[in-house]
């Protein structure tokens, strides 16, 4: 094992540490959650928005993520203020996303197709063949992503940039011994 390669548990908290300290440094107030909330924290701020966050750390890989359990799933298909951040390391970005509206745009997904409705009735289904057997389902989904997150990341902040994206991707920061905002939609 190469011995400049992390754990991913180490990169995880790198991950939270640079999430907290970016909500923190736009004056919000995050509070970490339990894992079984089905999302990694709450971001507060003063005026009364509240963000539903759940945290991706990508240091290789930022073309796909994996949400595992049925309580994740939930919140991520079925609440809408529900927020995704992807860190990219070593770059110390947090791109913060709307998690519906990002994912329908990576897997370009039409609000007309029955992909919600059949999702959700996978997931009672699991939920249900549960409680009725001795098996514990645990349901996973791969999402591959038709942009990575890096080049999403880059292309936006780009002079070239079209606002595709506006309606999900919200936000991008950048900590090079301090934060520095590179794109913010200003309605959010």
């Amino acid at each position: 094992m190469d011995i400049n390669q992390q754990h991913s548990n180490t990169t995880e908290k790198v991950g939270m540490g640079l999430v907290c300290s970016v909500e923190t440094f736009k004056k919000g107030n995050i509070q970490l959650v339990k894992r079984l909330s089905g999302f990694n924290g709450l971001s507060i701020y003063k005026n009364g928005e509240v963000r539903k966050i759940e945290l991706k750390t990508m240091e290789r890989s930022d073309n796909w993520i994996a949400i595992n359990g049925h309580m994740a799933i939930d919140k991520l298909f079925f609440e809408r203020d529900y927020w995704m951040y992807f860190v990219l390391i070593p770059e110390n970005i947090v791109v913060m996303t709307r998690a519906l509206p990002f994912i329908y745009n990576q897997m370009r997904l039409s609000n007309e197709t029955n992909f919600l409705k059949e999702l959700e009735a996978w997931i009672k289904s699991t939920k249900n063949l549960s409680k009725i057997s001795s098996l514990k389902f645990i349901p996973r989904i791969n999402i591959k992503f038709n942009y990575s997150l890096r080049k999403l990341s880059e292309y936006i902040v780009s002079e070239t940039y079209k606002h595709e994206w506006d309606n999900s991707v919200i936000e991008i920061w950048q900590n090079q011994s301090e934060w520095k905002c590179l794109y913010k939609i200003e309605e959010f």
